[in-house]
């Protein structure tokens, strides 16, 4: 193998085979499971709550938070597996959030019009002037100018955190915690330290992504708060096990990952 690999640097190491050879990069993430954005099906979350999830959660009424619900697909797809679970579905920009409410979700379905985050208080949330609503829509403003090269409009939200949420609704364990909030998945984490340190939050789909760049926080940050976890990428149709070497995890592109307790 070292002798196909040296022959391989010496042959392919060179500007002429720069197209080629980034083409195989790119298509070596989407074997593992990164870049995998065009659905639900490619990116392994349809798979995860209807094989995966489905198998693994014996609790018949599971209660599951979706933070960063926007106008509920996600949401949808939960109940189309846990047609009893208990959702609470938090989305905090407001026309997002009144198209969330819109739709006819069953009455075991509660909406929340806040962000969640490390503590309580307001914040400004970034999102593109000419998709005011989009689900792109973040608390780093460089999300929106840099990364999608659009003009920035602005909203003030609510946030609070989700230990006092949970003491709020009575919530002593949750099932299954999805977070999609462009870079702030982490700050969320952060506050539900009761929660983790109690064990009272068994599977945890997040997603890693370029947005992780604006808010300064690695993989590595994610495997040492949630050190009681195994970590995992989707895959369309499976898990696949992380490592612990930074050139494995440290890509800072599109993935979605399940963190599952190392007593599960």
């Amino acid at each position: 193998m070292k002798l196909l690999v040296n022959l391989y640097v010496k042959l392919f190491a060179r500007q002429f085979f720069y197209k080629f050879n980034k083409a195989l990069f790119k298509l070596g993430l989407k074997g593992m499971g990164v870049l995998n954005h065009r659905d639900v099906i490619l990116s392994g979350e349809k798979h995860l709550i209807a094989k995966i999830l489905k198998k693994k959660i014996k609790n018949e009424q599971p209660v599951i938070f979706d933070i960063g619900a926007n106008i509920g697909n996600y949401t949808s797809l939960l109940l189309d597996s846990f047609p009893k679970a208990q959702i609470h579905a938090f989305e905090p920009h407001p026309k997002n959030y009144s198209r969330l409410t819109e739709r006819m979700f069953t009455n075991n379905v509660k909406s929340h019009n806040i962000a969640l985050g490390e503590e309580c208080g307001t914040l400004t949330l970034y999102d593109k002037a000419d998709a005011n609503g989009s689900t792109h829509a973040s608390i780093y403003k460089e999300v929106i100018s840099e990364i999608y090269k659009q003009e920035v409009v602005t909203v003030d939200v609510s946030i609070d955190t989700l230990d006092k949420v949970a003491e709020r609704e009575g919530i002593r364990y949750i099932d299954f915690l999805k977070i999609d909030t462009e870079g702030n998945e982490l700050a969320i984490l952060k506050g539900a330290s009761r929660l983790l340190e109690e064990s009272r939050i068994g599977y945890i789909h997040f997603e890693f992504n370029e947005m992780n760049i604006f808010s300064k926080v690695f993989f590595r940050d994610f495997v040492k708060l949630l050190h009681n976890y195994n970590f995992f990428r989707l895959l369309p149709s499976g898990l696949l096990p992380l490592g612990d070497t930074p050139l494995e995890t440290e890509l800072f592109a599109y993935q979605n990952i399940l963190a599952v307790p190392k007593d599960k």
